[in-house]
């Protein structure tokens, strides 16, 4: 998962992948287990016209750091449990 910094605009999260490219998801939904949030993230299309279906989606824990939230890689267990409630909502 690439870096998450916060550059938050109302939902809006600003990544930067390894060549130092930013990527902007909007937070479209909370998902809470074991006591924290997880967040799942849309990419924004770079472009006007880009196809939904064309979107990359991430999850990300949110972590609370020096009084602000992070959003940080959640381990292989969190995903797997995450990606279960969220296929539970459909």
């Amino acid at each position: 998962m690439p870096a998450l910094t916060i550059c938050q605009s109302e939902n809006e999260v600003a990544t930067e992948d390894e060549n130092g490219e930013e990527m902007y998801y909007e937070e479209e939904m909370l998902i809470q287990h074991d006591g924290k949030a997880f967040a799942i993230l849309v990419s924004l299309p770079p472009e006007e016209g880009t196809e939904r279906d064309d979107r990359e989606v991430i999850i990300a824990r949110i972590d609370e750091e020096e009084g602000e939230q992070v959003y940080v890689a959640p381990t292989d267990e969190e995903f797997d449990a995450v990606i279960k409630l969220y296929e539970e909502m459909d």
